[in-house]
């Protein structure tokens, strides 16, 4: 069933056709008819690392089919939820070795993410304690996977793009009661939660929420949170295996954009500082609360707004963890980035054979930010800080890392298996940070814009299509874009090649240029109907066979689509009605696929210059307000949002006159 789907983060949004099998053929007949393929479970990771084209859900894999008591070793399916082992194995005095920040996430989930909890630095990653996967492969084959293997390696932390697992063996933990022996203690400032972690370093599970927003010497101030299994005699409640309770709380709808504000957090951050009633306070607490505080308010997710957030967060090497978690406060700080949710742990030894693992001996932070436009140039910055001093981004909670980075972070990865491709494989995989891909590149508006897009976008690349590519070639070398721009063959009006060349394309662009168009006057059309074929194969249907390509070949880098449109194209006038019917045909293309697309973030524009000075309009008699090219593209590279785009005021005005003024106006245009 076709969906827009959206993980945790609520960002990004994602077209995708979503199955959901019960049973392992019909999950093998999918691997073999489908290209495009991740599997997905209860869809709580945060970005798109279980989005893709076709996603296969495995909350049909619900099995419990085997748990030891006595050697507190489980065999189940991958879907079934850590909530409903955590229901099985606690009244039977058994606990999961390793839990994450949310008991809803499904088994399989937690292999492939190699989730770590509270007690890394004693007890590892999930994975560590998994002894074999059931691993169905790219021929539908289930491979029967032990522990220690190469494709074990490749899968625990691989996101799932070695295959689909569909059930796991585990091992369990050993417990006397189902509560935790908890200490808070508060730390005036980074240095001091530091030397607490250090102290406190053979405790079992310890963890520090952080104030991000604190200043001065009251940097990095926090509260370190530390817990070990309570034993009988310290639980004076009468069950002492008892489960957790289902949540009743929920946020019922979508909270405005302007909840979490910079005030709110300080306010909260504020309050959970000052929470324990004394430095050192200690109690004892239900498994519940302590390792899962967030289940118990469905959908809390909600109070981000509709834009959704993002959870950042990376790890660095121990020897430079102070210095750089340091740095990276003082950013955030400085420009106010508050998160409610910034957590901070030490992370141990880790095994060095694994491809994808996240965790190394060091600190790691994690922060709940939540979407607007100035956080991505900002987690830019601090990509590089984590990439320059050595550390990772965590993968099952990334959206947005750019693909040279993932490299560099992670030198060791696994082999693709297609047809197992998520959203994130292909962002991850482009070795070029943003391309823009501009068919018709050899018009003056397309040239120009071209021009303006690299001197804002250094690290970019140009992919440039048209017939005429000795020209291309030309204007490639005459403005020294040689290592910038990649110049293809396309034809516009072969509408039957669209498809094969968007496949052949050698990078995902990010921004998508239909430029190409031809301007025939009224009496060529009517005499030489040829020409008005052509003038529509080239404005009209060449557009929306390529752009229709390009939205098929579902690449989640794509943020924006832009026809060049024109005036003509918004009310027939007895001048260029033909030259305008075949732009109306495209400006109303595209003004349908804005619509249809609205829901990915994918911003769809027409650009409606009036008279432009190009070589297409030499020789007619222009206006004494015709603009240059230059500032056509100009209006492109700004104007970013709005659906149809003018080169300035002027002709904005004139724009709404021919839209709206009575025909006998209109006559006389």
């Amino acid at each position: 069933m076709k969906k827009i789907l959206t993980n945790w983060g609520l960002f990004p949004k994602s077209n995708c056709d979503e199955f959901q099998p019960n049973d392992y053929k019909s999950i093998e007949k999918l691997v073999q008819e489908k290209q495009f393929i991740i599997a997905r479970g209860n869809g709580k990771c945060y970005g798109d690392a279980s989005l893709s084209k076709h996603v296969i859900s495995t909350l049909g894999l619900t099995k419990i089919i085997s748990f030891d008591i006595q050697n507190g070793t489980m065999h189940c399916e991958a879907g079934v939820l850590l909530s409903d082992i955590l229901t099985t194995i606690v009244p039977k005095g058994w606990f999961l070795p390793v839990v994450p920040g949310t008991k809803l996430i499904t088994v399989g989930g937690a292999f492939a993410s190699a989730i770590h909890g509270k007690n890394h630095h004693i007890e590892g990653v999930f994975s560590d304690h998994v002894q074999r996967i059931y691993l169905m492969d790219e021929t539908g084959t289930i491979l029967k996977v032990e522990k220690g293997s190469d494709i074990f390696n490749q899968s625990a932390g691989g996101m799932g793009i070695t295959g689909i697992i569909v059930a796991l063996e585990f091992n369990l933990k050993k417990i006397n009661t189902a509560f935790i022996r908890q200490r808070a203690i508060r730390a005036k400032n980074l240095a001091a939660i530091f030397s607490l972690f250090e102290t406190y370093a053979s405790t079992t599970y310890s963890v520090a929420w952080i104030d991000c927003l604190a200043k001065g010497n009251q940097l990095g101030r926090s509260v370190l949170l530390l817990g070990e299994h309570a034993l009988e005699e310290e639980v004076s409640q009468k069950d002492k295996l008892s489960i957790h309770k289902k949540s009743f709380l929920s946020v019922p709808f979508f909270l405005p954009s302007w909840f979490l504000n910079t005030w709110f957090i300080q306010l909260f951050n504020w309050i959970y500082y000052h929470k324990p009633s004394s430095n050192k306070t200690q109690s004892i607490v239900h498994y519940d609360p302590y390792f899962f505080p967030l289940d118990i308010i469905n959908n809390w997710n909600k109070i981000y707004g509709t834009k959704g957030f993002l959870q950042y967060q990376f790890v660095l090497p121990k020897a430079v963890s102070y210095n750089g978690i340091e740095q990276i406060l003082q950013i955030l700080s400085e420009n106010q980035l508050g998160s409610f949710l910034a957590v901070l742990k030490l992370f141990g030894q880790t095994p060095e054979d694994r491809y994808l693992q996240f965790p190394m001996e060091g600190y790691t932070l994690a922060l709940d930010i939540k979407i607007t436009p100035k956080i991505w140039d900002i987690l830019d910055e601090l990509d590089g800080i984590v990439t320059n001093l050595g550390g990772r981004i965590y993968l099952t909670k990334d959206a947005r890392l750019k693909g040279p980075l993932y490299m560099a972070q992670y030198p060791n990865r696994p082999t693709i298996k297609a047809p197992y491709i998520s959203n994130q494989t292909i962002r991850l995989q482009q070795t070029m940070q943003a391309v823009f891909l501009i068919i018709g590149a050899n018009s003056d508006i397309a040239k120009e814009t071209a021009l303006l897009y690299i001197q804002q976008n250094p690290n970019g690349h140009l992919l440039l299509a048209s017939r005429n590519t000795s020209a291309l070639h030309l204007f490639v070398t005459q403005n020294g874009l040689s290592d910038k721009a990649t110049v293809l063959f396309y034809d516009a009006a072969a509408t039957e090649n669209a498809a094969a060349f968007v496949q052949s394309l050698p990078a995902k662009p990010t921004w998508v240029m239909y430029a190409a168009g031809i301007l025939n006057s009224n009496e060529e059309c009517a005499l030489v109907p040829s020409k008005m074929e052509e003038m529509i194969a080239v404005n009209y249907t060449g557009a929306v066979a390529i752009l229709n390509a390009i939205v098929q070949d579902h690449n989640p880098l794509l943020q924006r689509i832009i026809g060049i449109s024109s005036i003509a194209a918004l009310r027939g006038r007895q001048s260029n009605f033909a030259y305008g019917a075949s732009k109306s045909g495209l400006h109303q293309y595209l003004f349908g696929l804005r619509q249809q697309l609205s829901k990915s973030f994918i911003s769809v524009q027409a650009i409606t210059p009036g008279v432009v000075h190009t070589k297409m309009t030499k020789g007619l008699d222009k206006p004494g307000i015709a603009v240059e090219a230059v500032v056509v593209a100009k209006s492109i590279i700004q104007n970013k949002k709005s659906f149809e785009v003018y080169p300035n005021v002027v002709w904005k005005m004139i724009a709404m006159v021919v839209k709206y003024a009575p025909e006998w106006v209109v006559k006389k245009l």
